[in-house]
């Protein structure tokens, strides 16, 4: 009988991880079909179990993977089954799931509007879309590091244990509780860029106040979201904007022109 289970647990983990493998190749080919990535750019990753993770390879396209492909390693980032190597930015995935038990889902991209502010040196904080705020909070912006080293992991340590997107000067990472939600995630991210952007070019966004942001974020628990922790920041407000503005005489006169140009 014990044979028996244990033969029909071994089953399930097998089927389990075959459909994640299949899982990760089909958003490397979303990922690659909406120019989030490019070449070998980006890296996926799922948490089968406390102590293995399966990793896109470095060096091939994500577009075109393959779930043989794909490679298992443990907590530590050693190789367990696989023939190719894992992502240099393995080292990145292991942060997150080492510091969030909740995670067992990373994506890593380029989508280019999100990476286009990340390389600007800009965070994606404004308070413009009830929906970033009711999933996101805000999207902060880490500095930079040199790719796949821990200098990199050392500026998104205090990040990530709170936000579930989050620019890093060149790159966009998100997380979830599966890889859908990371991946959905991923395109919020730059379609609030886009629209951003957008705004911007007409004159700049109306920020949402502080007691409307107040309001999103009481209303998370209704769409299943969780309420972010004590340390987390609002994102920043109309208010906000108001105090920036009077602390600094060339922000009051471009919000004067913005303002006129509306009329």
């Amino acid at each position: 009988m014990a044979e028996c289970l244990t033969v029909t647990r071994e089953i399930g983990r097998f089927e389990s991880e075959r459909e994640l493998r299949r899982q990760i190749c089909k958003t490397g080919r979303k990922m690659y079909a909406y120019g989030f990535v490019v070449a070998c750019e980006g890296n996926i990753s799922v948490r089968l179990d406390r102590d293995r993770i399966l990793v896109t390879p470095a060096g091939k396209g994500k577009g075109h993977l393959a779930p043989q492909d794909l490679v298992v390693t443990d907590s530590s980032g050693v190789v367990l089954c696989g023939t190719g190597q894992p992502s240099t930015e393995l080292l990145m995935h292991l942060l997150y799931y080492r510091l969030r038990p909740d995670v067992r889902a990373v994506c890593h991209a380029h989508p280019p509007t999100a990476t286009g502010f990340a390389a600007a040196g800009r965070a994606l904080e404004e308070a413009v879309l009830p929906e970033v705020i009711i999933g996101l909070g805000k999207i902060p912006l880490a500095p930079y590091g040199t790719p796949g080293t821990w200098e990199l992991c050392a500026g998104l340590e205090t990040l990530a244990t709170k936000y579930d997107a989050i620019l890093l000067e060149n790159h966009v990472v998100t997380c979830g509780q599966d890889l859908t939600t990371a991946y959905q995630r991923l395109e919020t991210v730059e379609q609030f860029a886009r629209i951003l952007l957008t705004a911007e070019s007409l004159g700049g966004p109306h920020l949402l106040s502080h007691a409307e942001v107040r309001k999103l974020i009481a209303a998370r628990s209704r769409y299943g979201v969780s309420s972010p922790d004590a340390g987390v920041e609002l994102p920043p407000t109309s208010e906000s904007l108001d105090d920036r503005v009077d602390s600094n005489p060339r922000r009051f006169l471009e919000r004067h022109c913005r303002e006129t140009s509306r009329r």
